[in-house]
């Protein structure tokens, strides 16, 4: 899998419909959300997200219940923690959508020429440990060993790839040496560490960030603020205030406003002003994963026009002369600098001027051209890869790894759900709904969808939380209201209870089949035939509806047929899609993408208000909750 699309928010002046079609028709989409194929495009969130379908969106309509207070309830931790729990119970009584299993990437590491982490290491948890582990002197090449070089592979043509993240086209895997990301980030510990941005200050009404000293471009000229800010204001620009740190910095998107809120202040500072009060936490999990790419040698002519513009007609041609930039051959930051591409190979050598050049004792990192998952399985079977960061492996091809060869898991902090249109019966009823995740057991869809890898893993409260892997959920986001959560049967079928809930909402069993009015209860479930892993798992549910009477069968999709036409034109009672936002740990970012999203009001067609019991009535006194304005007060800093 290539992991390479996000869903944040709104991202490009193109429409997010439009650009939905564009993926499916041209294929694009093919590797967006299992893990058999690529993607030519990337905006990169934490870890290089994807998401099998469209970016997120911008704020829903406000509701009727709005907190009024951000006070600390008694008893909580903060109103935050307070918030996330109230927000985890709505949508585990209304099942907006049916979380089914969490994503464990699977990351390979060769052990015979080289000295990694165990498995299990917290140091595996910091994504992509293929390149991070490197920088910190925990990918080493042993003593005595033959090789030299690094060697790992990439999806697009070498030849054809590009440098410029906001051109939109075969960003280079290489990208991944070449330039360092502003922070680093650990799913474990739920911890930022220091790296392009050495030093950081979050306050009510700015965001003021520091350059690591001794940082400098593969030509030798040091890292500056000016080019952070740069990079800020590209990212601005391009994301027509929509995405990114957008809404919490510019005056309703107003792009006029960039150079005043994005500026250098000394050599190695930046401070951008922010329209309204961020949580700390929320705004680095937006700033962290950037890869510095806009030096000032190369894009500070783009930043400048876009600066200058007098108008939108300006501003659209001078964002169009950046998007049609290549950047074939670049200046990075990174501790590997660009050698050369041909049809088969990128080459990047050890550039002895990063401030953790010490950390690294080999000289070169390359990588190979394989499109196909079967290539990069049979590569590292046969020892022609020493590594792959995320790679989706089934259990008969791992047993044909070698000794050497070790395999982690990684969490994704996402997975495979089922989306409902809102729009369509019977699926707009919550019994209905709930009846259905009462059916299925997601342990077995899981464990089919992983083919014996262990990295599916059910989910145990259908609720927008993620963390089952080091039990994050229930140790920390839900601590002490877990029992009052409703589980649906993690690993079994309740077929009592789908069936009392299917009475209630007017069906009743004839000849084996659950009917209404003389119609029997029909629900398709619609996704992509290119997700081999979700293919086994969207079987297994399938076959648990259609066992307890639910006429059911998978209609597995092309990419072009499914994300471009059935999936953006909500032509479906179920779908396949994942139920969280991709890469981000904390809970805002999940919630922000089941209820607000693009996806969420375009296709799965939400509703705006919910009925559901309260959790804590200090938080909310009334069962009928509008979430968005509850997500909205995530993102302000608590007490």
């Amino acid at each position: 899998m290539s992991d390479n699309q996000n869903h944040g928010s709104n991202g490009t002046p193109m429409s997010r419909r439009r650009m939905m079609r564009l993926l499916g028709a041209t294929g694009v989409a093919t590797g967006l959300a299992g893990c058999g194929g690529q993607s030519a495009v990337e905006t990169e969130t934490e870890g290089d997200g994807g998401d099998g379908g469209a970016d997120g969106g911008d704020g829903g309509d406000g509701g009727s219940e709005t907190p009024e207070s951000t006070a600390t309830p008694e008893g909580f931790e903060s109103t935050s923690m307070g918030t996330i729990q109230e927000l985890a119970y709505v949508t585990n009584q209304t099942l907006p959508v049916l979380p089914v299993m969490e994503k464990l990437a699977q990351s390979f590491q060769a052990t015979d020429d080289w000295s990694v982490p165990s498995a299990d290491s917290e140091k595996m948890q910091v994504y992509w440990p293929t390149s991070w582990l490197p920088r910190t002197g925990d990918w080493t090449l042993k003593e005595g060993a033959d090789d030299e070089r690094l060697t790992l592979a990439q999806w697009a043509v070498p030849a054809d790839s590009q440098y410029n993240v906001w051109n939109g086209t075969n960003d280079g895997e290489a990208r991944r040496m070449l330039f360092d990301r502003f922070m680093r980030y650990n799913v474990a510990t739920r911890e930022y560490h220091p790296y392009v941005i050495s030093d950081w200050e979050v306050s009510e009404s700015a965001l003021t960030l520091s350059v690591r000293e001794g940082q400098t471009w593969h030509d030798g000229e040091p890292v500056t603020g000016t080019d952070v800010a740069n990079h800020l204001k590209l990212d601005l620009y391009n994301s027509a205030g929509g995405g990114g740190i957008g809404p919490y910095v510019l005056p309703e998107g107003d792009m006029n406003a960039v150079p005043d809120r994005v500026q250098a202040t000394g050599e190695k500072t930046v401070e951008v002003t922010l329209e309204q009060a961020v949580n700390e936490e929320i705004l680095l999990s937006l700033l962290a994963p950037t890869r510095l790419r806009a030096y000032d040698e190369v894009y500070g002519e783009y930043v400048t026009a876009l600066d200058e513009a007098e108008s939108e007609e300006e501003r659209s041609s001078a964002l169009g002369e950046l998007t049609e930039f290549t950047d074939a051959e670049p200046v990075g930051n990174g501790p590997f600098q660009w050698e050369d591409a041909d049809s088969q190979r990128t080459l990047v050598s050890k550039y002895e001027g990063h401030p953790d050049a010490d950390n690294i004792n080999f000289s070169e990192v390359e990588y190979l051209y394989k499109p196909q998952n079967s290539g990069r399985w049979s590569s590292l079977i046969n020892g022609e890869t020493d590594g792959s960061a995320t790679l989706f492996m089934p259990q008969n091809q791992t047993r044909r790894l070698p000794d050497h060869m070790q395999t982690a898991l990684v969490s994704r902090h996402w997975g495979m759900g089922i989306v409902f249109n809102h729009d369509r019966e019977p699926v707009d009823d919550v019994r209905v709904r709930k009846a259905i995740a009462n059916v299925i057991d997601r342990e077995a869809a899981a464990g089919n969808s992983a083919a014996g890898t262990g990295s599916k893993v059910a989910v145990t409260y259908p609720s927008g939380l993620t963390g089952e892997f080091n039990g994050q959920i229930e140790g920390h986001w839900l601590e002490g209201v877990a029992d009052e959560f409703d589980t649906y049967g993690r690993a079994e079928q309740r077929t009592e209870r789908a069936a009392e809930l299917l009475r209630e909402a007017g069906y009743e069993k004839s000849g084996g089949t659950w009917q209404k009015d003389g119609e029997p209860l029909s629900l398709p479930i619609k996704g992509p035939a290119g997700f081999s892993d979700w293919v086994s798992g969207v079987q297994t549910i399938v076959s648990h509806l259609q066992d307890f009477g639910i006429e059911s069968e998978p209609i597995m999709q092309d990419s072009a047929t499914y994300w471009g036409g059935d999936y953006v034109e909500g032509d479906f009672k179920l779908a396949l899609q994942g139920w969280a936002s991709y890469n981000h740990t904390h809970p805002y970012f999940h919630f922000d993408w089941i209820y607000r999203s693009g996806d969420a009001t375009d296709y799965w067609n939400v509703p705006t208000e919910y009925e559901a019991p309260i959790l804590h009535e200090d938080l909310r006194d009334s069962e009928t909750i509008a979430p968005d304005g509850y997500i909205s007060d995530l993102a302000t800093p608590q007490e």
